[in-house]
């Protein structure tokens, strides 16, 4: 790669364009030493009386080397300048997963600890859906990952958070936005129904080949018009995986209200999630504190991994503007100086 600022690249396109060189080394020279017979290039009258006898050598060559350099440049800009030159390893069967995450009040149960302090359920489930979304990305410094992912928030209802997409930083950023509402009455409950639907129509509109719900909650169904063992059946026919997951403590977790704490104890039906991951195909997981909600996301992360190469492409970007301009630029500053300084008379 060469490192001259806008003209830097990487290679050529067409490097066979670059042998036009010869010839623009060949007319700049020939254009310097030979004259044309029966003429004499002179300056104007105006200029040639302010210029000394020594710089008018100089002058002369200056509209042919201008030249010749601007030709140069465009033989260059013809050769396919590329930059940017990115190796892309191109997979096949990539996956589309819908992640659902339950925001109803019950969440906000302190019975988690994370860094030694206690977490609300919400807040170390962002943590671990955070490093699952990570973890699913080619590089740690890449914004984009392989497969797309999405983002369902349920409560008293299923709402898309984020819609399936590649962009992983806009999804970190969807997920940051979670948040628990108290004020808002709608959301009293748990639909889990109603988001494993939600997740399923949201699916069932891609092309991939494969296609999984990776479900978390911590209570029971007692909202929304859709069964979640109906919902699981739905999915089965499109073929969509769900995996479910039931998090918080069997002792139950302090909840802060005005000031003070109560203990809370929600009960999990664990046997709907577990009938929802077999009529799917996918698997029930119990998470009762960080290491094992992690766990989960990670052993998850693991059975969906996507690892068939079909081939690696090359991603460029052309080079070639900062050299038809410069050419340009050149071409027109030879026009200039032979009528400014060397004009021909017969």
């Amino acid at each position: 790669m060469t490192s001259l600022g806008p003209f830097s690249f990487h290679t050529f396109e067409t490097p066979q364009w670059l042998l036009l060189l010869i010839a623009v080394v060949a007319v700049l020279l020939a254009e310097w030493f030979a004259r044309p017979p029966g003429a004499m290039a002179i300056s104007t009258g105006e200029v040639l009386a302010g210029l000394r006898l020594r710089h008018r050598g100089l002058l002369r060559a200056l509209p042919p080397l201008l030249r010749a350099l601007g030709l140069a440049f465009f033989v260059v800009a013809l050769a396919g300048p590329l930059s940017g030159m990115e190796i892309r390893r191109d997979r096949a069967n990539v996956k589309d997963i819908m992640l659902a995450v339950d925001v109803s009040g019950s969440m906000q149960q302190e019975d988690f600890v994370s860094g030694g302090v206690y977490r609300d359920r919400l807040y170390v489930t962002k943590e671990a859906v955070r490093d699952f979304i990570n973890s699913r990305r080619v590089n740690d410094s890449d914004r984009f990952g392989l497969d797309r992912v999405g983002l369902i928030l349920y409560a008293g209802f299923a709402w898309t958070q984020c819609s399936l997409t590649l962009d992983y930083d806009i999804l970190e950023r969807e997920l940051a936005l979670a948040s628990i509402d108290n004020d808002d009455k709608r959301k009293d409950g748990t639909a889990i129904g109603s988001a494993i639907g939600l997740a399923v129509r949201r699916l069932s509109q891609s092309e991939a080949k494969s296609k999984v719900i990776i479900l978390l909650t911590d209570g029971i169904n007692n909202r929304g018009e859709l069964d979640p063992i109906t919902a699981a059946q739905v999915a089965k026919e499109y073929g969509i995986r769900v995996y479910t997951i039931g998090a918080g403590s069997t002792e139950g977790g302090s909840v802060r209200a005005g000031g003070l704490f109560r203990v809370e104890r929600q009960p999990i039906d664990e046997d709907a999630l577990k009938r929802i991951a077999d009529i799917t195909g996918g698997k029930y997981y119990r998470a009762t504190d960080l290491e094992t909600l992690q766990g989960a996301y990670d052993e998850i992360n693991q059975l969906e991994t996507t690892e068939i190469d079909v081939g690696d492409y090359y991603q460029y970007e052309s080079a070639a503007a900062p050299y038809v301009v410069t050419g340009a630029i050149l071409l027109l500053a030879a026009m200039f100086t032979r009528r400014r300084y060397c004009e021909t008379i017969p």
